[in-house]
Parts: structure tokens; sequence; C-alpha cells
């Protein structure tokens, strides 16, 4: 409870500094995601997610990354509470406000944000975490090290019946496999479902990963979510622009000198930003 009893700006530092680390995220994401515009069969994005997903450093920082986002999202629906609760009688009259307009609305883009979040979550993240089912992704040299090792128990007599039919079955799967299951490098094995992984792999293989690469373009070929993409992300750009804004006169920046070059980088950020991630979805729409 002693979040209760934090002063107000205090509350208003901290949402303001956890939304400044989201802000330093995002092009970093949108780096790693303007890689599924590449001409290279996902190649590029593939060993971007391979990195983000195996890195120690990063799955630290994708810890904090999650916190940062639930944090800034509950101290931001406490305080519009709060702020709601200051003032119970609603006026009949409307009276003139000096609030900016989006000032007033933040909460309802955060809110739709948000939700957009959740189904982001589901569609990715909780496939990495094994929560929900998607498309995967297997090196061939790990497949084939683990072959060898079980080729070689085989000759020594260490494999059941049952042990063996399925190295068996293995072998005629992966010398059948179809082309659409190969990546461009012809190094990794994609696409795969889990039962293929385990046709493919092996029922002990443990080196799957999630192929955000084909999951990415299957939900991109969907229209439906495209367009919920697109609306998000514009709805973004406003909840940017403010937040921006807000921000900075939250940690004391505002000024007379220097409010001009805030509210340019805000719009500049605000605009560049969601038209980067904006592309995405139009370019496997009308391109692709």
């Amino acid at each position: 409870m002693k979040l209760i009893q934090f002063a107000s700006i205090t509350k208003k530092i901290a949402l303001a500094a956890f939304g400044l680390f989201l802000l330093l995220f995002l092009p970093v994401h949108l780096g790693i995601n303007l890689c599924l515009l590449r001409d290279d069969g996902g190649e590029w994005y593939r060993n971007a997610s391979h990195f983000m997903g195996t890195n120690y450093i990063v799955k630290v920082f994708e810890i904090v990354l999650l916190a940062s986002v639930l944090l800034h999202i509950c101290l931001a629906i406490y305080l519009t509470i709060e702020n709601w609760l200051a003032r119970p009688v609603r006026y009949k009259v409307r009276t003139k406000t000096k609030t900016p307009f989006m000032s007033r609305y933040m909460i309802w883009t955060g809110g739709i944000i948000a939700c957009f979040l959740v189904l982001h979550f589901i569609n990715f993240y909780f496939v990495k975490l094994d929560l929900v089912q998607g498309k995967y992704s297997a090196s061939i040299e790990q497949v084939d090290k683990l072959f060898q090792q079980k080729a070689i128990k085989l000759q020594q007599g260490e494999l059941n019946e049952k042990e063996q039919a399925a190295l068996m079955a293995q072998y005629q799967a992966i010398s059948q496999i179809s082309p659409e299951k190969m990546d461009k490098s012809q190094k990794n094995m994609v696409n795969l479902t889990k039962e293929e992984v385990i046709q493919y792999c092996g029922e002990d293989f443990k080196h799957v990963e999630p192929d955000f690469y084909t999951m990415s373009k299957e939900l991109f070929a969907n229209k439906t979510y495209s367009l919920i993409y697109l609306v998000v992300f514009v709805v973004l750009g406003f909840h940017l622009y403010h937040a921006i804004n807000s921000l900075a006169q939250t940690l004391g920046l505002s000024h007379r000198k220097y409010s001009p070059i805030i509210d340019w980088i805000s719009v500049f950020y605000a605009v560049l930003v969601p038209l980067g991630f904006a592309i995405i979805p139009l370019w496997f729409m009308f391109v692709k």
C-alpha cells in the first residue's frame, strides 16, 4: 500500500520514467521489425529474433521492459482514477479549460494501445513462453547433431525398438521434407507446427525456437489484423505526441526557450515511429 502514500508528483515522475524507457525501446523494436521488409526469406529477421531470444542480457532487459509496461499502465490508471475522485461532482455547465485536447483522452488512447498489447503478447510473447502454439524453426545443424548421437547409440545397440522406429521415421521424414519447410539459406527448418517439430527433430529436441517471421507474415496477410494494427499505430502517434510533451513538463524541462524544440521533437517522433511500424502491414498488403 506504499504506492498510495506517494505524493502525486512522485507517481507522475515514476509514470514519466517508465514512459521514457518505453520511448527509447520503440525505435529498437521498429528496427527489428523493418527486417521483415528485406527480400531474404526472413534471414535477417530470424537472426535478430534468435539473438533477442537467446542473449542473457536481452532476457533480463525483456523482464525490465515487461515490468515497465505493466507499471506504466497501472500508474496511468491509478492517477486517472485519483483525478476523477478529486472532482466527484461534474459541472452542469462545461467550462472552458486550458487542458490540452489530447491530455483529456490519454487514458483512452492508452487503453486502446494496452488492448493491442494483450493481442500482441498472445500472438508472439505467449508463443515464446509456450503458452500458445505457433510456428517454429529449428537449426539443421542442431537436428543433425542429435540425430548422429542417436545413430551412434543405434550402432552400439543402446536403443530399444520404439526408439529405433522413431529414429527411422525421423530419417524418412527429413529426407522427404518439402522446400517450404526450409529457409533460403537451407540452414534451418521453418514454418513447423508442434507435431512437425516432433516428426522432423524428435521428441527430445530442445533447440526449437518460435518462427516469428512466418507468424508475422501470416498475421499481416490477414487484412483485419493489418487494419487493426494500422488504427492502433495512428492512435499511438497521438498518444506519443502528448506523452513526450507531458514527460518534459513532469521532468521540469518546460521552458519558453526549449518548449518549441521539445514540441518539434514530439511531432517528429510521434509521426516517424508509428509511420515506420505502419509501413510493414502496408507492405504485406499491397507489395509483397
